[in-house]
């Protein structure tokens, strides 16, 4: 072999694009909330073993649970719809099983399960009772 091959050779090397073996992978979408006019109001997406819920291209949260995502999702869904706004939600199967899964784990159906979510967060978002007085 000539040197001038082996200098040429790692050149190409060097000039080669790098792989991203290293890299974490893509962000995968697994729900979307649209408008009539397909507008994509919400989403959720899976990454690193999270659900992420996206408003307007941006993270607002994240959570390890299949079946809460959905919930967030359906509370926008819910929300919109009492400003006027009609909306339609698509769940990946993979995001459906997922919270089924969720779901049969805690002894219920996914409905009913996304119902239970939906029932804690207005408990919890409700305003405590005033601490009773003592005279």
């Amino acid at each position: 072999m000539s040197i001038s091959s082996k200098s040429r050779r790692d050149a190409r090397r060097r000039n080669a694009p790098r792989r991203q073996d290293g890299a974490a992978p893509a962000v995968q979408v697994h729900a979307q909330l649209k408008s009539v006019d397909d507008r994509v109001l919400a989403g959720g997406t899976f990454h690193q073993g999270e659900w992420t819920l996206v408003l307007r291209g941006e993270p607002v949260a994240n959570t390890p649970s299949a079946a809460m995502l959905i919930a967030m999702l359906r509370h926008i869904a819910a929300s919109r719809k009492a400003q006027g706004i009609a909306t339609s939600l698509s769940v990946s199967k993979v995001l459906d099983a997922a919270a089924a899964a969720e779901a049969q784990a805690q002894g219920r159906t996914l409905v009913e399960h996304l119902d239970w979510l939906e029932a804690e967060r207005r408990t919890r978002n409700e305003p405590a009772p005033p601490a009773p007085t003592t005279h």
